[in-house]
């Protein structure tokens, strides 16, 4: 970082390359066109050069602001280009706690796709990626200051995701 911050192009070129996999990985599970991420991972890259002296190591490690970066880059996109409606589900106390016994990957994927794009990014920043709370929190726009409120409303908001994938799951298997 101390090569970049100082104008060495080639550090910067050798950054792009060695995180650019990570990050198509991360946009593309979301960002379902291959040109679309790619043109989200580069507006990325893009974004952080212009910010590189916004960058704090002890805040977040480089792998995490990047990712703060892209999540908020693929979330711009997403709200540009989707056209479709995301369906309003009603979520009370009585949703079954179990997925439906016959339910597959397919209709899985199909019902993550009914959702947001902000839920979309979390499962796969929590289920997919593995990230802690706290992380997430960083990544989605939390401030130092309520970094541990947001996670901790993060906790919840998984929860109401997955009790929607639950009634989207019910829908499809009762079709």
């Amino acid at each position: 970082m101390e090569r970049i911050l100082s104008g060495d192009t080639k550090a910067f070129g050798q950054l792009v390359k060695d995180l650019s996999p990570e990050l198509m990985m991360f946009v593309g599970r979301i960002v379902e066109q291959q040109e679309d991420t790619e043109d989200v991972v580069q507006n990325t890259f893009l974004a952080a050069f212009r910010h590189l002296k916004d960058y704090d190591p002890e805040k977040a490690s480089l792998q995490t602001w990047l990712q703060r970066i892209a999540y908020h880059e693929a979330l711009y996109h997403l709200r540009r280009h989707r056209k479709r409606q995301t369906l309003s589900l009603d979520v009370s106390d009585d949703v079954p706690d179990e997925w439906p016994e016959t339910t597959t990957v397919d209709q899985l994927d199909e019902a993550i796709r009914q959702l947001s794009p902000e839920d979309q990014m979390l499962l796969q920043l929590y289920y997919f990626d593995q990230r802690p709370l706290k992380d997430i929190a960083f990544i989605t726009g939390a401030t130092d200051a309520t970094l541990s409120r947001e996670a901790s409303r993060l906790g919840s908001r998984l929860h109401r995701i997955r009790q929607r994938l639950r009634i989207l799951l019910i829908r499809m298997n009762n079709e």
